[in-house]
């Protein structure tokens, strides 16, 4: 594991281990985009997992998936779980997760969080649409 002075955060990959897995499922079961259509082990299919660590201590993690559109790199942040007191981990890691990606054209996350939008926003970030669903055929 990487070290770093006391309070400074430092990106590892990260294992989906029974720790981050719960993380992971805490995370889904609160901010599903996908309307109960996924699994928490569909969205992190092929993702490349990120851990956030602060003195030795996992504060959160993240996992990203790349796809490839016909004008460049998508990079979409597929999961997301983590706090630490009096920190904001969305103002402090995007940043970070941007040089992650030096060929991709375009971040994207899809959020039923509010708050984040507006966090993101702050960063640059646009609303680019509005996702509609209506259950179907017996769906619930």
């Amino acid at each position: 594991m990487a070290v770093a002075p006391q309070g400074v955060a430092v990106i590892v990959p990260g294992r989906l281990d029974q720790e981050a897995r719960q993380a992971y499922a805490l995370a889904f079961a609160k901010a599903d985009t996908s309307g109960g259509l996924s699994s928490l082990d569909a969205c992190l299919a092929d993702a490349s997992l990120f851990d956030v660590v602060v003195g030795g201590v996992i504060v959160g993690r993240y996992a990203l998936k790349a796809m490839q559109r016909a004008t460049g790199t998508e990079v979409f942040i597929v999961a997301a779980a983590g706090a630490a007191p009096g920190v904001n981990l969305v103002a402090s890691i995007a940043p970070y997760v941007e040089t992650q990606c030096p060929d991709a054209a375009c971040l994207t996350v899809n959020t039923r969080r509010r708050g984040l939008v507006k966090k993101l926003a702050l960063q640059g970030w646009t609303l680019d649409s509005y996702v509609m669903r209506k259950k179907i055929n017996g769906q619930q």
